[in-house]
């Protein structure tokens, strides 16, 4: 008996809920709760269902620490809700390990998008002089109104290319624990297939 051999069905999915993410990001702002507790729920599922007993654990260690990683900038008001539950939506497909390797590799992203803005507008002084006056003051003072500051991007982008980084370095294929290969294996000693 030969296992069944397919491109891992989960890489996908989780590429799939990437390429949604950001084209609906880009149009409205938003990353629609339906996508993120979807792709969570599905990550979680897939963990469950065709992963050995300690293991399917990882799917809720990695929704956790996509969790964990981006929810301060939020609380800061530096990202917005979906964009960290599309992190931890990621992370159920991907394991905490991965997932923290992600979050940080899509922050290192996201940081090099805001500089850029802010060089191409030319405020890079005046939001010097804000940051050294809050740093003095110990206080947060709001960016002016039409600032850069203030202008949203995409951070789903940034988490998109942040995961792509992480799996295409580390793992070197994109392939999510082999789900497809084991779903393979699964249906073999069920006799579904052969």
């Amino acid at each position: 008996m030969l296992p069944i051999y397919t491109y891992d069905s989960s890489t996908l999915l989780l590429l799939l809920v990437l390429l949604v993410a950001v084209l609906t990001d880009w149009r409205r702002h938003r990353i629609p709760n339906w996508l993120t507790f979807g792709a969570l729920a599905t990550g979680l599922l897939l963990h469950y269902f065709f992963l050995p007993s300690p293991e399917w654990l990882d799917g809720l260690k990695g929704a956790g620490v996509g969790l964990a990683v981006l929810i301060p900038f939020y609380l800061t008001g530096g990202m917005g809700a979906g964009d960290v539950k599309l992190m931890a939506a990621v992370g159920s497909f991907i394991g905490p390990t991965a997932a923290l390797t992600a979050s940080c590799f899509a922050l290192v992203v996201g940081g090099c998008i805001a500089f850029f803005m802010v060089l191409r507008s030319g405020e890079l002084a005046s939001i010097y002089r804000r940051y050294m006056v809050m740093i003095s003051a110990r206080t947060v003072v709001p960016a002016e109104v039409g600032s850069v500051a203030r202008r949203r991007f995409p951070f789903s982008f940034s988490i998109a290319v942040g995961t792509l980084v992480q799996q295409g370095l580390f793992d070197n294929n994109l392939e999510f624990y082999h789900l497809t290969t084991e779903l393979g294996y699964q249906l073999q000693a069920l006799g579904v297939v052969q």
